[in-house]
């Protein structure tokens, strides 16, 4: 009887020794949910279409700033009050600098949806095509710095949920090895030179601001004359029953 009793609870103890363990499951399933194919990708790539045109949202505004404020640079410096002018090209020369981030982005979101399909099977940043890799990474360190594009955060979000958070942090912190473009790096990171503001840069704004002005203005003329031309010509051939 002891001996049978004994050797019941080394059949228990085999048996609970072989059941496998919650947790080896959680990694079990984790380490396929990672490998098998992204749920998100359609999440993502809409979002970077949103993107896009959430880009070229904000850069007609920018754009209607910088035009704001040349004009108003034309003024001040034409009137002689170069401390409100300064003030105004401060701001100009900050609005001017987030049109080139807004290019960076559209070129990064172009880049991406061309390549698309690798970030779908793959889960390893480091063993996407360096295209991919490239603009991934330009957009996660654009989305740590600029605020106003929300889609930005969204699809870092969602890139760190698929390739984890040592690739992201190595795009923002511009980690030794990092994958961030050095022109977008240069944009959104160089501060204004102090020669930004001085009286001659003051003056070369007018200047373009007059000089586009004029061409516009030039090029609107030509365009209502050839119209006026074409109407008179129109009426003539009217007139005379043609």
């Amino acid at each position: 009887m002891l001996f049978q009793h004994s050797y019941r609870m080394k059949e228990t103890a085999c048996a609970k020794n072989k059941e496998a363990k919650p947790g080896c499951y959680r990694n079990i399933f984790a380490v396929w949910f990672r490998s098998s194919g992204w749920r998100q990708a359609s999440k993502c790539k809409l979002h970077i279409q949103s993107l896009q045109c959430s880009v070229k949202l904000h850069r007609k505004r920018r754009e209607c700033m910088v035009k704001q404020y040349s004009s108003d640079i034309s003024n001040l410096v034409d009137n002689d009050r170069l401390p409100e002018a300064l003030s105004k090209a401060k701001q100009f020369y900050e609005d001017e600098r987030r049109l080139s981030a807004y290019d960076q982005v559209e070129y990064f979101c172009t880049s991406m949806l061309q390549s698309f399909s690798p970030l779908n099977s793959q889960s390893n940043a480091h063993l996407l095509p360096e295209e991919t890799k490239e603009a991934m990474a330009g957009l996660i360190f654009a989305a740590s710095r600029i605020g106003e594009l929300k889609e930005l955060q969204i699809i870092r979000s969602l890139f760190v949920e698929r390739f984890g958070l040592g690739f992201d942090k190595d795009c923002v912190e511009l980690r030794p090895g990092h994958l961030v473009s050095s022109e977008i790096v240069k944009i959104l990171e160089t501060k204004m030179p102090r020669d930004a503001l001085s009286p001659e840069n003051l003056l070369e704004i007018s200047k373009n601001y007059k000089t586009n002005t004029t061409t516009y203005v030039d090029s609107a003329s030509r365009d209502n004359l050839g119209i006026a031309n074409s109407d008179m010509a129109a009426k003539r051939e009217t007139e005379n029953g043609w």
